[in-house]
């Protein structure tokens, strides 16, 4: 057996904490979060179409940070690969609203999109890898979506308590 690179440790490590900031911390491990369960699948997985489809003083909504999540992901992985197009990070969060198939299929799509940038990132040669700088940046733009997205969660269902159960 050979002893891993430094590649091989850093790509490991990367990879664990993507799959932390979806999946959130494991049962008996650290975790890099706050806690176990504030991974992006679990917070989106609470939440109903309605309630991510809310819009609280003019900030994009929660559907709109997972869109722009899935179109940052895609991005990422599409430039790495040497796409490296002008592209519309402002039309990224449109349509802030979804309905309850339209919500589920966002979820997927994420999910998709952030089992291709591992792909991707598993697939470079170890200069690639560092000149990509890891896909650090990738994972400290979802790491500032998710926090983003569980303040509002927190303010909707606040919200919606306070009118009687309407997101």
């Amino acid at each position: 057996m050979s002893t891993p690179t430094l590649k091989d440790t850093f790509l490991a490590q990367v990879v664990d904490l993507l799959r932390e900031t979806f999946e959130g911390g494991l049962p008996g491990q650290g975790t890099q979060y706050l806690d176990h369960s504030s991974g992006i699948r679990s917070t989106l997985e609470s939440l109903s179409a309605e309630e991510v489809s809310r819009r609280l003083e003019g900030h994009p909504s929660i559907a709109a940070h997972a869109r722009h999540m899935n179109f940052h992901l895609r991005v990422t992985s599409e430039w790495i690969l040497g796409d490296h197009s002008r592209r519309d990070w402002v039309q990224s969060f449109e349509p802030q609203t979804v309905n309850a198939q339209e919500w589920e299929r966002l979820k997927q799509d994420l999910e998709a999109s952030r089992r291709e940038l591992v792909r991707v990132i598993e697939s470079l040669t170890p200069e690639r890898f560092a000149e990509e700088g890891g896909a650090i940046g990738a994972i400290a733009h979802l790491a500032y979506h998710l926090g983003a997205i569980r303040q509002l969660m927190h303010r909707v269902r606040e919200r919606r308590n306070e009118v009687g159960g309407k997101a």
